[in-house]
């Protein structure tokens, strides 16, 4: 070998060195600040993941998991009561309708009872008149004139005062038809306007509940993989002293190479070796600056792809969370304080319809005592009758008179008999319309109302629940935001560090080139290069230094003339190196 060629075999790989060497000073300074910058946002993820992971379990409690339910069934519950309500109203309209004609017949019933109570007044002054006339012989019939007058009297004060009361409960029962008639409409109205909020109020809780319980998870989710590229990231780092020696041990290579041209072993026999072993040689250090260059690539890029993560991930949409939930919580408390003011509408009708019953059931009590007495009249108007149709028929033609009237009060007492049995069936009537009525009327009761006043309490507790997750998610998330906000301002301080790495790394190409100049003018100072060395021989004697497996799986890569073994993703710090 020429003296030109061991120049230009030990030049190159001189200055080679000396670029390693600036490398590894270069870039010393970059990976100590990127190490202690991805520490430090470490601990800012576990800090997010701490906090959403308070509100997952804040809302993956039962009483938040509840609200929806409560919401249902509060929904069911008013359903059910008010349209129970709906059907009673118009039942009772119905019914209160009957009973403003039954009342009506009432009025018919007393007009003609009063008649009845004129007649027979004139009747008692046509009985004084003949008595008069008689004289001591129509004495007798002075008791015919006190009865007539005294039962015309008595029959025309009881027909006022129940023609009174009738008269007021039959406007008071007009009026209330009048308002069910007016309200009944607006109620089915408001049914099915409460219904249709409902549903919405129902969607809106549910969906606000599904993105309060799915967003922090989701969030969480993301953290967790940004901490998992962290940890990837610090390790990789921490990887460099690897890196390092790796770089060293390519150094060392260079040196036994220019030392294997230089030696003694370059004359007689060695001489014939000098060229394959230095060949070999740098084929091998080319393989191991090949496989670091991809092992510093790979972990560069995950530490570019992790702070483009972390600069992505934003607490925005959890801080939104709280405001919105609690915006739907005011919405549903808004449909429950309108079932409340229906509750309360319903109720007012329940206390006018029930005060307009028991007028009623005055009335009835009124009716039933006037008809005792009708029924009573109408005795004595029989027992009358017959006592003056004898008195008379023993007075002969001197009584035709008094026997016409005792006739007239005949008619008048079938009269009063007839008009007596129509007071009858009215009041049967009046009395079942009532009970039914009242029937009815349970709809509006206590007890109707307990399942509804159950759920409303209920779900004012599941309510106070969700404001109180919704204020917790939220003080939360403003943390959240506030510890994304400083992992974004510490990459941005270390941003440019990517590229300082890339641009230091550059300089592996450049003694790649140096590397691949020397050995390609090997190969022209002697062709049959490559084939002449041993390689067991070459693993032998730049294996001793290599520190891990990889280096020397890139070594018989090289020495057999085989592909570069992938470079792992993330190593695993110093469990990488043999001793």
């Amino acid at each position: 070998m020429s003296s030109a060629t061991k120049i230009d075999v030990a030049g190159p790989l001189k200055k080679a060195t000396g670029e390693l060497q600036a490398l590894a000073i270069t870039t010393e300074t970059e990976i100590g600040g990127v190490a202690r910058a991805f520490e430090g946002l470490a601990g800012y993820a576990d800090t997010i993941m701490l906090l959403a992971a308070a509100i997952v379990e804040c809302v993956e409690n039962e009483s938040v998991r509840s609200v929806l339910p409560k919401v249902q069934a509060l929904g069911a519950a008013a359903r059910q009561f008010m349209e129970e309500r709906l059907q009673a109203t118009a039942g009772i309209l119905e019914t209160v309708t009957k009973e403003v004609n039954v009342l009506g017949e009432l009025s018919r019933v007393t007009q003609g009872q009063a008649a009845i109570a004129i007649e027979t007044k004139a009747l008692s002054v046509l009985t004084n008149i003949e008595v008069a006339h008689l004289g001591d012989v129509g004495a007798g019939f002075q008791y015919l004139a006190r009865e007539l007058a005294g039962f015309s009297k008595s029959v025309t004060d009881d027909i006022q005062e129940l023609a009174r009361h009738t008269e007021v409960r039959r406007a008071a029962i007009e009026g209330t038809r009048r308002v069910l008639s007016d309200e009944l409409p607006c109620l089915r109205e408001s049914v099915a306007r409460m219904e249709v909020d409902l549903a919405n109020a129902l969607a809106t809780v549910e969906s606000s509940l599904t993105q309060l319980s799915g967003a922090p998870a989701q969030f969480r989710s993301g953290v967790e993989d940004i901490a998992r590229q962290i940890a990837g990231a610090v390790t990789a780092i921490q990887t460099h002293d690897i890196t390092r020696q790796q770089i060293e041990h390519v150094q060392e290579g260079f040196a036994l190479i220019a030392a294997g041209m230089c030696g003694d072993e370059n004359s007689g026999a060695g001489a014939d070796q000098a060229l394959p072993r230095a060949y070999a040689g740098l084929t091998i250090q080319m393989y191991q600056l090949r496989a670091i260059k991809e092992t510093v690539a790979n972990w560069a890029s995950q530490i570019r792809t992790c702070m483009g993560g972390i600069l992505k991930v934003s607490a925005s949409d959890m801080v939104g969370i709280g405001p919105m939930v609690l915006e739907q919580e005011r919405n549903a408390s808004s449909q429950l304080a309108q079932i409340e003011r229906l509750e309360r509408e319903s109720q007012a009708y329940s206390e006018r319809i029930q005060g307009t019953l028991g007028g009623l059931s005055s009335l009835m009590q009124l009716v039933g005592e006037h008809l005792q007495k009708s029924k009573s009249v109408r005795n004595r108007l029989q027992l009358l009758t017959f006592n003056s149709i004898i008195e008379a028929s023993h007075l002969g033609t001197q009584a035709h008179v008094i026997l016409a009237i005792a006739k007239s009060i005949k008619g008048v007492s079938a009269d009063w008999g007839q008009i007596t049995d129509q007071s009858g069936n009215a009041m049967q009537e009046l009395m079942v319309l009532v009970k039914h009525a009242n029937e009815l009327m349970e709809a509006f009761s206590e007890a109707a109302s307990e399942k509804l006043r159950e759920a409303q309490a209920q779900t004012r507790t599941s309510l106070e629940n969700l404001r109180t997750a919704a204020a917790f998610a939220a003080r939360q998330a403003q943390e959240m935001k506030v510890a994304t906000g400083k992992m974004q301002d510490k990459i941005a301080k270390v941003g440019s560090t990517g590229d300082l790495l890339d641009a230091c790394f550059d300089r592996f190409d450049v003694v790649l080139t140096e590397v691949e100049e020397v050995r390609r003018q090997l190969e022209i100072d002697d062709p049959g290069v490559k084939q002449r060395y041993d390689p067991d021989e070459m693993e032998q004697l730049f294996s001793a230094s290599y520190t891990t497996e990889m280096e020397r799986e890139v070594l018989r890569a090289a020495l057999r003339g085989k592909a570069l073994p992938v470079a792992q993703t993330t190593l695993a710090g110093n469990s990488a190196e043999l001793f």
